[in-house]
């Protein structure tokens, strides 16, 4: 994983534990959990979110444990936060489940709490949480251009081979 994508993952988590605050979690809770999407997303970013949940819904049918499908739970709870709050916190609860000792356990734990927590209304909170939102839009459409251009590259890289 690259040094940009850690560094992301950490101000996400750093950013979800300033959330946090007090609030703990309860196991078991019969708390309703709410359908609508966490970040809301404009149209122009929906197709390529949905391209994104399409492939990690496929990786995670094809994965059992390891970090391949610890980063598919993680990416598609990600995606998730744009589609349905209540699929985010589902997806966010398996990988803690399936993988308690993920690499992303410390930021699952965050985005569960922080998806939880009713207190999120006031203005400054919801300044950082544009900035949140934009930084994990950022983080995922840069994955997936990452993931789509390097099998061009390695297309060029074997034509270019096979030119010599």
């Amino acid at each position: 994983m690259s040094r940009r994508t850690i560094l992301s993952l950490a101000i996400c988590a750093l950013i979800a534990g300033v959330f946090e605050g007090c609030t703990t979690m309860k196991s078991g809770s019969s708390t309703t959990l709410p359908s609508s999407a966490f970040f809301p997303v404009d149209a122009s970013e929906l197709k390529p979110l949905q391209a994104i949940a399409q492939v990690q819904d496929v990786r995670i049918k094809n994965c059992h444990k390891g970090a391949a499908c610890e980063d598919a739970y993680y990416t598609r709870a990600l995606v998730a936060l744009f589609e349905n709050r209540a699929d985010a916190i589902t997806v966010f609860q398996e990988l803690h489940t399936a993988m308690p000792n993920s690499r992303y356990e410390v930021a699952t734990m965050g985005w569960l709490n922080l998806l939880q927590d009713a207190s999120l209304s006031s203005n400054h909170n919801k300044a950082l949480m544009v900035q949140l939102k934009q930084e994990v839009l950022h983080n995922l459409l840069d994955r997936s251009e990452i993931a789509t251009a390097r099998p061009v590259k390695d297309h060029d890289r074997r034509v270019a081979e096979l030119a010599r």
